[in-house]
């Protein structure tokens, strides 16, 4: 029992790093739910490497041991081997503090021997814990972590927070109010700037939203940098609707799903500029938390795949053609002024395929994976163009504020790509935001920008703005992100918002 337990765990932390970049979280059991969805499941079976063959070896290993001997001889040669493996641990460990001293490393060293672990240290740098520490005391904070789910801040950590986010100097500009206008906020799966304008055989990727860039009712800035955590998707998301960063140490919904906060779709209603607000997803209710998440956002209404085809499966999702189409039904119908979230699937990994319509792509120099994911961006296009021409025949495209922003970067690994050639900037668009962007800032950004920006837009004057800076800036000054991560980790951690509203 065991073998098979620490043979299980650690195959399970190596396929789930290759996918979200941290080894296996705790809490990840909450959401073992998400296992029963295609993408899920596909991606996980692209995963595998002919290298983790190394464990069905050693599976069959124990087997032929275990069966060749019984429990006596078994024991005995226990005791035999137990000397030479704690020999050998004791000896890599000498060889790698002598190493160290050789680097002249005396912090590192320090940190190798004697390494206390505390919740900190674990929720800024959870991968450089397990290393440091071993799954058994990372396992331990963890889930001390879990059951004390509101830390307590001091004075010093509490003015640190409201010091920061209201200064409201590069998150307040004075642009023209867009009064009553729809939001529509489409989150694109995996989308990088770097599609934009990009002609491979000849062919534009993405001819719709390269014709958007040019258009001047459009801003575009196409070097937003990905602030994402290992909740991928659920952290853009997140990112995007409350304006903090998400936690590093954990996926985020799991802790945020039961606290209180400032959610876009609500700061908007409260301040009077929209009436409802709705979403679209392309999954289940249930993943990644959809409903519980957004109830916490102060998103109305959820419309997902079941209530496109009650009849659908909870293995498969919508692709993006059936997205729009339900969106398009909802908001024909909807009370305005309305605030709607899109969120996109079909440019999800796997890139082992594409979505077959029709465009094809054959440049040898790319990866075959590089091409089905440019496929997929050119297919994802078409859907956003038909989309936009349904809300200028029904109306709605003047009167609407229309963001299209990437969840997340497509990881290099998942196009079988170096890091060195995948530029992992992300495209955000904002139509009829009444911006100039002559006097806006176009230059690099990031992700927590934007929740701040909209907010701008609209002449939202709430307590809270966000941790980010407004895009309307053309004075826009970069900020230390590091720094915001350690605020948003105790605002999150500590349940801040329901402490102020108390107070």
């Amino acid at each position: 029992m065991t073998f098979i337990l620490t043979a299980l765990l650690s195959f399970c932390n190596v396929l789930y790093s290759r996918f979200f970049g941290y080894y296996l979280p705790n809490l990840v059991i909450l959401q073992v739910g998400n296992l029963n969805d295609s993408d899920v499941i596909d991606s996980t079976l692209t995963g595998f490497r002919w290298h983790d063959l190394f464990y069905i070896l050693w599976a069959i290993l124990f087997g032929w041991l275990y069966k060749r001997y019984n429990k006596e001889d078994l024991k005995r040669l226990w005791l035999k081997t137990i000397g030479l493996l704690w020999g050998t641990m004791l000896a890599g460990v000498l060889i790698s503090i002598l190493m160290l001293d050789l680097l002249h490393d005396h912090d590192l060293k320090t940190s190798f021997i004697r390494f206390s672990p505390t919740k900190q240290q674990y929720a800024q740098a959870p991968n450089n814990m397990l290393y440091r520490s071993g799954f058994l005391r990372r396992a331990l904070v963890c889930n001390d972590d879990f059951i004390q789910r509101d830390w307590e801040l001091d004075e010093s950590q509490k003015a640190d927070i409201e010091q920061e986010f209201t200064d409201y100097g590069q998150r307040t500009t004075k642009p023209t109010v867009m009064g009553t206008k729809n939001l529509i906020f489409i989150i694109v799966e995996s989308y990088l700037s770097v599609t934009s304008d990009l002609k491979v055989d000849g062919k534009e990727i993405t001819p719709f939203l390269n014709s958007l860039k040019r258009d001047s009712m459009v801003f575009y800035n196409g070097h937003m940098c990905p602030n994402i955590e290992m909740g991928e998707s659920s952290d853009g998301q997140f990112i995007y609707m409350t304006g903090l960063l998400p936690l590093k140490s954990e996926i985020t919904v799991n802790i945020v799903k039961d606290k209180m906060l400032y959610g876009l779709p609500a700061a908007l209603i409260n301040a009077g500029r929209l009436k409802h607000s709705h979403v679209i997803v392309p999954t289940s209710p249930t993943f990644w938390e959809q409903d519980k998440m957004n109830l916490r956002y102060g998103i109305e209404k959820m419309y997902s795949k079941f209530d496109y085809d009650k009849d659908m499966t909870g293995y498969e999702d919508l692709n993006d053609e059936q997205i729009f189409q339900m969106t398009s039904q909802v908001e024909t119908t909807a009370e305005q002024p309305f605030f709607s979230l899109v969120l996109t699937m079909s440019m999800h990994n796997p890139y082992t395929k594409c979505v077959e319509h029709g465009f094809t792509l054959a440049d040898k120099s790319l990866t075959t994976e590089y091409l089905n994911y440019l496929v997929d961006c050119h297919y994802t296009d078409m859907q956003i163009e038909k989309y936009i021409k349904h809300l200028k025949q029904q109306g709605l495209y003047d009167n609407s504020v229309i963001v299209i922003a990437a969840d997340h970067q497509a990881h290099p690994a998942h196009l079988n790509m170096a890091d060195s050639q995948v530029v992992d900037e992300l495209p955000l668009y904002i139509i009829n935001g009444g911006i100039n962007s002559s006097n806006a800032w176009t230059g690099r950004c990031n992700q927590l920008d934007v929740y701040t920006t909209l907010l701008d837009i609209y002449g939202v004057r709430s307590t809270w703005r966000g941790l980010g800076h407004s895009l309307l800036n053309a004075n826009y000054q970069e900020y230390n992100v590091e720094r915001l991560q350690t605020l948003s980790d105790w605002i999150i951690r500590s349940n801040y918002f329901e402490m102020m509203r108390k107070h």
